[in-house]
């Protein structure tokens, strides 16, 4: 009897994990991403099972809470604004039984497919699959040389500023023989990608298999002579150059992506400012997410508005904070008579 019990029990046990897995989401896709859907197919939908050759398909895309279950006769179908998602190519008709869907929208959806069969009687089987559909938000926090974030333009005299130099050295305050020597300044670029406008959420948390890129437009002016600054890129693939296009390539799981840029000092007779800043356009903010090919980066875009907007709630902000560093005056030897 005991056993009987327990069997019971295991088959009320494995109907309820049926039903909540029955309701869940099977896949998390990154918006502006297209991705292909299929039934009755073998090799990852190229060819229709035989069987089945003949038949009408119908698709279709519901919003959805993301927690109700849609398996049941009792849940009711509200077909998704078409500003959420469109299909590629068609989506009903014979032997449609595949179709691709362009996700515009974040949010939870269903995708429903109803195969009906031939014959005299017409009889039909309904498909239903659970979508989550997230957010790329880029966010670039600028730190200066002291380790502290900028949310304003920042103002600085190089870090020679207010030294002191004597008779014994030359009147180029440049030359490697003064001393104290010239220094260089070091400033900070830190950037994230999150998977909720304004959110807090890493893609490296949320989609710890995908990778993702984007290009930085630098805008930075540096003087001429004897201006130097070295860019350092650390987390991602990819070399960075001042007024360059510079594209960077993240492997997934990477949290934060770091930009060094370190200013060697001058003492100028003139205003020789380094003045550093760049964009990233949102655009280029794509990611890898399982797609055809594992190097497309085809599988979601960043929307082109989230650019440090206004709107609520407000997107991270993408680009550098300006960054201004001034000289010191090269002043020579005091000369007597």
């Amino acid at each position: 009897m005991k056993k009987l019990f327990s069997l019971v029990c295991l088959v009320v046990l494995l109907g309820v994990s049926a039903s909540v897995m029955g309701q869940g989401s099977q896949q998390t896709v990154t918006i502006n991403s297209t991705r292909n859907y299929w039934v009755n197919s073998t090799d990852a939908g190229a060819t229709q099972i035989a069987d089945h050759i003949g038949n009408s398909y119908a698709w279709s895309v519901y919003t959805w809470d993301g927690t109700a279950d849609y398996t049941l006769t009792t849940w009711t179908p509200t077909a998704a604004a078409g500003t959420t998602f469109n299909f590629v190519g068609a989506s009903s008709g014979l032997n449609v039984y595949k179709s691709s869907i362009k996700w515009l929208g974040t949010g939870t959806y269903v995708v429903e497919i109803v195969e009906t069969s031939t014959g005299t009687t017409a009889c039909t089987t309904v498909r239903r699959f659970g979508v989550t559909i997230i957010d790329l938000d880029l966010l670039v926090v600028t730190k200066d040389h002291l380790g502290a974030a900028l949310a304003a333009p920042g103002l600085y005299c190089n870090t020679n500023n207010g030294d002191i130099y004597g008779d014994a050295d030359v009147d180029d305050l440049n030359n490697a023989t003064v001393t104290p020597v010239m220094e260089t300044m070091v400033m900070t670029y830190d950037i994230s990608l999150f998977t909720a406008k304004g959110g807090t959420a890493n893609i490296a948390t949320t989609l710890p298999l995908a990778g993702w890129k984007f290009t930085v437009v630098d805008a930075s002016v540096i003087p001429t002579t004897p201006g130097n600054v070295t860019w350092v890129v650390t987390g991602a693939t990819g070399t960075y150059t001042t007024g360059g296009t510079n594209v960077l390539t993240v492997d997934p799981a990477t949290t934060v992506v770091t930009i060094t840029a370190t200013i060697k000092n001058v003492a100028a007779a003139a205003t020789e400012d380094y003045v550093l800043n760049f964009s990233i356009d949102p655009a280029t903010v794509l990611v890898e997410n399982g797609g055809a090919s594992a190097t497309d980066y085809a599988e979601g875009q960043e929307p082109a508005t989230y650019i440090g907007g206004t709107a609520e709630p407000t997107s991270h902000k993408n680009s550098a904070v300006q960054i201004t560093v001034n000289p010191i005056p090269n002043t020579t030897k005091i000369k007597f008579n």
